[in-house]
């Protein structure tokens, strides 16, 4: 495989909700079979010996929008010269993933091959929601909709200052 690497997104507080969970596992599962890197955030937490984990800057209790964390996988895929990076994350969350991180390396100024983690798909749209997060939008598919709408269909000019 050329240089690639996972970028996990979160999906709600804290690590233990099921949802990060299994993104956590998803993630690891990819790196352990292809010996990569995974970069994620604070809520997904990766312990494999021998697995290089790269955690995106923030406060604990406070987790970063998704835009930071794909701008900063995205310099940090710069950094390391990585040729691809692969996304994991809920599958309702992983068309905005997928938007931002292609962004992010746009305006890094590299452009790697960006794939999704076909494991996500073991699982329903519906399975994703966690009604033990403590963020109120991943609670149920009702909370997240409208909000996730509007985040999608907002011009980038607009979502990047909303959203940084």
């Amino acid at each position: 495989m050329k240089k690639a690497a996972v970028v996990a997104f979160a999906f709600g507080t804290p690590d233990t909700i099921l949802s990060n969970l299994r993104i956590a596992r998803i993630a690891l599962q990819k790196a352990r079979k292809f010996s990569i890197p995974i970069y994620t955030q604070l809520d997904i937490r990766i312990k494999e010996p021998g697995i290089k984990v790269k955690y995106t800057d923030e406060e604990p209790g406070n987790p970063p929008p998704t835009l930071r964390i794909a701008r900063g996988a995205a310099k940090w895929a710069k950094e390391q010269d990585l040729r691809e990076l692969w996304i994991v994350a809920a599958k309702p969350h992983l068309k905005r993933c997928l938007r931002n991180l292609k962004y992010a390396c746009r305006e890094a100024g590299i452009s790697p091959k960006v794939g999704i983690c076909g494991r996500i798909d073991e699982y329903s749209e519906d399975e994703w929601y966690c009604p033990d997060s403590t963020q109120a939008r991943v609670r149920s598919k009702k909370d997240w909709c409208l909000r996730e709408w509007i985040l999608n269909h907002m011009p980038m000019f607009i979502y990047k200052r909303v959203a940084s």
